[in-house]
């Protein structure tokens, strides 16, 4: 049992999580993966009557972090062999440093912005240096400096436990996508969405478990356009905590960010805001917009059983767009000592133009069901297997079925 409350409790780790993750502790995580998928010929905006399936390979995935002193160094590094993308054709296969997974076609076809559209990086470096306890200088491709909750995806796309984020929503304006409506949460203060860039220059402090403040630098700032992002976080008692962000400070449009938990005994309650003072492209066609969700965590007593059910709105400032939402729930079922069972499932609703004739287009929308089988071999190896079922309705009422399928073996020390 002790095994499955540890993978239990790493998946409850991410529950607050949107993206992938870094290695929390001096070790190592190796994930080969084997999957494929089903994904139409068409695009969103053209009838799809013809199906493509996708070989994805054989794709190992190594982690690394080492703790020596003062200095943390990690890193992470891709390799596919026999995949392809060509869809029903196979007479060409890659042995490539990839970034594709099974969500690059069953979400978002490689449209809408980087953070969902289910690519991974190929790689990723970083280094950390602790001059004293609590007090972290950090510069990497990735840092992944995170503070309060945000709409989950439980962890890195390779991970069996993975799913969509916002229940498949693109960030775009009704009609820039099939199924429009994802917000963006910036509690990632060392990323930067304007710059669709990870890298950065950072500094935090944390004093045990009671606060954390940082700064960061995102890759490509220039002394003609500064800026740079902040968070704070306080955790005053056992039973709560929350967090403030704000990324863009010295521009005049950003992202702001303020997140809040409550842990009760067997439940822990989620909630969060973000706010987008960014405009796109004309100053006239903003689709500006924020959002609010939530998400608790039931955790049944005396056993491992996790339940979190989550949703959330996302509000454009034009007047014409009407409001997207989502609402999704995890669960997770252990049994026989050594066995998880779990699925995710979700549906959301897009946003429209209420200058649209009804007859011709509406919100669109998406339905995502993916149940996930994991054996814990031992405290260092597990076997995944999974299968994700999406069913996407676009705007312009073309319709999309989505799937995909495969087996991971990870080794963790």
């Amino acid at each position: 049992m002790k095994k499955i409350l540890g993978f239990i409790g790493a998946v409850a780790l991410f529950a607050g999580v949107a993206g992938a993750q870094v290695l929390q502790s001096n070790g190592v995580q190796n994930t080969l993966s084997m999957s494929l998928g089903g994904h139409p010929h068409g695009s969103w905006w053209n009838d799809a009557d013809d199906y493509g399936v996708r070989f994805y390979g054989f794709v190992e995935t190594l982690q690394a972090r080492i703790d020596i002193s003062k200095f943390t160094v990690e890193g992470m590094l891709n390799w596919g062999a026999l995949t392809n993308w060509n869809g029903g054709t196979f007479d060409t296969f890659y042995f490539k440093n990839t970034t594709i997974t099974p969500f690059y076609y069953t979400n978002n076809e490689n449209q809408g912005s980087w953070w969902t559209n289910g690519e991974t990086e190929s790689y990723y470096v970083n280094f950390l240096f602790h001059p004293i306890k609590g007090l972290d200088f950090g510069m990497g491709t990735r840092l992944e400096w995170k503070i309060g909750p945000a709409p989950s995806s439980y962890g890195n796309y390779w991970e069996p436990f993975a799913h969509i984020v916002q229940g498949g929503l693109k960030d775009a304006a009704p009609g820039g996508a099939d199924v429009a409506g994802f917000t963006y949460y910036a509690n990632n203060y060392t990323a930067h969405y304007a710059n669709a860039t990870k890298a950065a220059l950072g500094v935090r402090y944390r004093y045990e478990d009671f606060i954390e403040a940082g700064i960061a630098i995102p890759s490509g700032v220039s002394t003609n356009a500064p800026l740079f992002n902040a968070a704070f976080m306080i955790h005053p008692a056992d039973f709560i905590s929350a967090s403030i962000a704000y990324e863009g400070i010295l521009q005049a449009n950003g992202n702001f960010y303020t997140g809040l938990s409550l842990f009760l005994k067997s439940v822990t309650i989620d909630a969060y805001l973000a706010i987008d003072f960014r405009n796109r492209g004309d100053y006239s066609l903003t689709d500006q917009r924020w959002g609010t969700g939530a998400a608790v965590t039931f955790r049944i007593p005396k056993t491992a059983i996790v339940l979190r059910p989550e949703g959330a709105i996302s509000v454009y400032t034009d007047p014409n767009y009407t409001m997207a939402w989502y609402a999704g729930a995890r669960l997770d079922l252990p049994f026989a000592q050594q066995f998880v069972l779990g699925a995710w499932s979700s549906l959301a609703v897009g946003a429209r133009d209420t200058r649209w004739n009804k007859d011709d287009y509406t919100n669109g929308f998406v339905f995502d069901i993916r149940p996930d089988f994991t054996w814990n071999i031992n405290k260092n190896h597990s076997l995944s297997a999974f299968f994700d079922y999406q069913l996407r309705r676009a705007y312009n009422k073309k319709a999309h079925d989505y799937w995909a399928t495969g087996l991971y073996w990870t080794f963790r020390k």
